[in-house]
C-alpha cells in the first residue's frame, strides 16, 4: 500500500529500518532539547517501545544469520562429500519437504520462529505511527493513555495481595473503568491520531467472528439474528477502540472543545465489501475522521515537517507585550545574566536554579527571543512589587539592571542596551526595547472581556488581578513564569468558558529565576 512500509523476510533489513527510525526519533529530542522543550512532549513510552523493539530484531537478526551459516555449513559438507544430494532449504534453513512429507517433524525448530518472528514485527506499526506524527502539527504526545466512564476502586500493592487471601483493611485507589490509547496527541491536545494497519481481510474476519453470515440467505440467517445484538457490529474491535476513543474525548476539555478523532487505516480499500463500508459509515457519523489513502502515514523528511511538529509559540505574540512580576524578576537577576556560584547560605531553590541556568542559559534560549523586537510594558502594580522585592534583597548589579529595564527617565535606548552590556555576560540584542513602559490600567473597558472574567478575578490576588485582567481587556499577550496562577486561570475557564474566544493571549514561560538576593533577609 501507498505510504505504508512493508514487513520484510529478512531481519537485517528491518533492523536497519528500526535504527534509522531511532536515528530519526533521537534527533528529533535532540531539536527538543536545543529548543529547552524536551519536557513538553511525552514520548518515552512510545521511545521505550521502538527500543524494545530494535532489542528483538538485534536477537532475531543474530539468530537468522546463524541459520545461514548453518545452511551454508551443510551445503559444504554435501559438496566435498559428493555421495549424497542435499534437501533443499528455505531461506530460513529449513528443509522444505520436511514440514509436509514427515508428520513426526517437530514444529518450532530453533529457526522456524525466526522467520516467524520477522513476519510479525511490530516496525512497519511503529513506523506508520512516527511517519503520522511527522504530519501533525503542535505535538503533544505520543501513546498516551486517557482514561473515561465511572470511577471504581482498585486495590493497589500488597493491598491487592491481602484481599485475595481475604484479609481486611486493604488500600484502595478510585480510577476510570474504561481506558483508550491514543497514537499521536497534536493540534495542541485537540487532535488524537489512532493508527490501524488492519486490511479489509482481517475486518472480514472480525466481523465473521460477531455471527456475520456472508453471502447467506435470508432465511438462513434469520435463527440466527434473533440470537444475535441488535447491534452486531459493536463487537468488532476496530469499532469497539473508536468508540472507546469517542468516550475518552468526552472528558476532555481543551479551551472549550474536545479532542478530534483521527483514524487512519491506510491498509483499508473502500469501496469494494459494503460490510467494510458500512463500518467506516457509521464511525463517520459518530465524528471520527478516518483517512483510507495512506497519505498520512508516507514517509516524511524530519526536518522538512519539525517546524511544524513544534512549532515557534512567538510566532503568535502581539507586538506589545505585558510582563508580569516573574518576568521583571528574571529580567534583572544575576541567575540570569552572570556566573553565580552556590554560597553556603543559599536553600535548595537557589541552588538549583544555579544548576538550571549552566544548562539553559534562560535569557539568549528564551527570554530574549521572546521579548526582542516587541514594545514592552508592565501594569503599575507589577512594577512596585518588583521594586519592592529588588529593593529589599536585591545585589548591586541587580538594582543596577532594574534602572536600566525599569526607570523612566531620559537616557534613550541604545544608551540602555549599551548599559546593560556592562552588567551581563551575554549579548544584547539591537532590537531589545527598553525601557519596560508602565501602563494605566484604568485607560481600559472591560466591558468588551467575557463574563467568565469575573470568576478568574475571584481567584487572583490584588496583583495578579492587575497584570492578567490588563493584557486580557487589551488583547495583548502576557507573558508569565507563575505556573500556579497560569493553572488557576485555566481551571476556571476549563469549566465556565463558551467557546475559545474567551481565552486570555498568556504565554507561560517554562523556568523561572528569583534575585539572587543577599543572606541578610533571606528566609529558608
Amino acid at each position: 500500500m501507498p505510504g505504508i512500509a512493508q514487513g520484510s523476510r529478512s531481519a537485517d533489513e528491518l533492523l536497519l529500518r528500526c535504527r534509522a527510525l531511532e536515528d530519526d526519533i533521537e534527533a528529533f529530542r535532540d531539536h527538543l532539547k536545543r529548543q529547552r522543550k524536551e519536557h513538553t512532549i511525552e514520548m518515552s513510552h512510545y521511545r521505550g517501545v521502538v527500543k524494545s523493539e530494535l532489542k528483538n530484531l538485534e536477537r532475531l537478526a543474530e539468530r537468522q544469520k546463524e541459520a545461514k551459516e548453518a545452511k551454508d555449513s551443510f551445503h559444504g559438507e554435501y559438496k566435498d562429500n559428493q555421495t549424497v544430494e542435499p534437501p533443499s532449504l528455505t531461506s530460513n534453513g529449513h528443509d522444505e519437504e520436511s514440514d509436509d512429507d514427515h508428520p513426526n517433524h517437530e514444529a518450532g525448530s530453533e529457526d522456524e520462529p525466526v522467520g516467524q518472528s520477522v513476519a510479525s514485527s511490530n516496525l512497519p506499526f511503529l513506523e506508520s505511527v512516527w511517519n503520522a506524527t511527522k504530519s501533525t502539527r503542535a505535538l503533544v504526545a505520543m501513546q498516551k493513555r486517557f482514561y473515561y466512564g465511572e470511577d471504581v476502586e482498585r486495590r493497589t500493592g500488597a493491598g491487592a495481595a491481602r484481599a485475595r487471601r481475604g484479609k481486611t483493611g486493604t488500600r484502595t485507589s478510585s480510577v476510570k473503568s474504561g481506558k483508550a490509547l491514543v497514537d499521536v496527541v497534536a493540534g495542541n491536545g485537540l487532535e488524537w491520531i489512532k493508527v490501524s494497519l488492519i486490511s479489509n481481510h482481517r475486518m472480514l474476519m472480525d466481523k465473521a467472528r460477531e455471527g456475520w453470515g456472508g453471502d447467506s440467505s435470508e432465511d438462513d440467517c434469520s435463527d440466527a439474528e434473533s440470537t444475535t445484538s441488535d447491534d452486531p457490529d459493536s463487537g468488532i474491535p476496530l469499532v469497539k477502540m473508536s468508540e472507546a476513543l469517542l468516550e475518552a474525548a468526552k472528558e476532555i476539555r481543551i479551551r472549550a472543545q474536545h479532542p478530534h478523532i483521527r483514524l487512519l487505516l491506510p491498509k483499508v480499500i473502500e469501496g469494494r465489501q459494503p460490510e467494510i463500508d458500512k463500518i467506516l459509515h457509521r464511525l463517520r457519523s459518530k465524528g471520527v475522521t478516518i483517512e483510507c489513502d495512506g497519505a498520512a502515514v508516507a514517509p516524511r523528511i524530519l526536518h522538512d515537517v519539525i517546524d511544524s511538529m513544534v512549532p515557534d509559540p512567538f510566532l503568535t505574540f502581539t507586538s506589545t507585550l505585558n510582563i508580569d512580576c516573574t518576568i521583571l524578576l528574571a529580567l534583572v537577576s544575576d541567575f540570569s545574566h552572570m556566573e553565580v556560584e552556590a554560597e553556603p547560605w543559599f536553600h535548595k531553590a537557589l541552588k538549583r536554579q544555579v544548576e538550571i541556568e549552566d544548562k539553559e542559559n534562560l535569557l539568549p534560549n528564551l527570554l530574549y527571543p521572546a521579548i526582542k523586537g516587541r514594545k514592552l510594558v508592565c501594569t503599575y502594580e507589577a512594577a512596585k512589587r518588583m521594586r519592592e522585592i529588588v529593593s529589599t534583597i536585591g545585589t548591586p548589579g541587580e538594582k543596577a539592571r532594574t534602572e536600566i529595564f525599569m526607570n523612566e527617565g531620559e537616557r534613550d535606548v541604545e544608551s540602555r542596551r549599551t548599559e546593560l552590556k556592562k552588567w551581563t555576560k551575554f549579548d544584547v540584542p539591537q532590537d531589545l526595547n527598553l525601557p519596560v513602559q508602565i501602563v494605566d490600567k484604568a485607560s481600559l473597558s472591560m466591558e468588551t472581556l467575557p463574563k467568565v472574567v469575573t470568576q478568574v478575578q475571584e481567584t487572583l490576588t490584588a496583583i495578579n488581578r492587575s497584570v492578567f485582567v490588563y493584557g486580557w481587556a487589551a488583547d495583548i499577550t502576557t507573558i508569565t513564569s507563575n505556573r500556579t496562577v497560569v493553572k488557576q486561570i485555566e481551571t476556571v475557564l476549563d469549566e465556565n468558558a463558551e467557546s475559545e474566544a474567551d481565552w486570555p493571549k498568556i504565554w507561560l514561560c517554562p523556568t523561572a529565576r528569583s534575585l539572587v538576593g543577599k543572606e541578610k533577609g533571606r528566609k529558608e
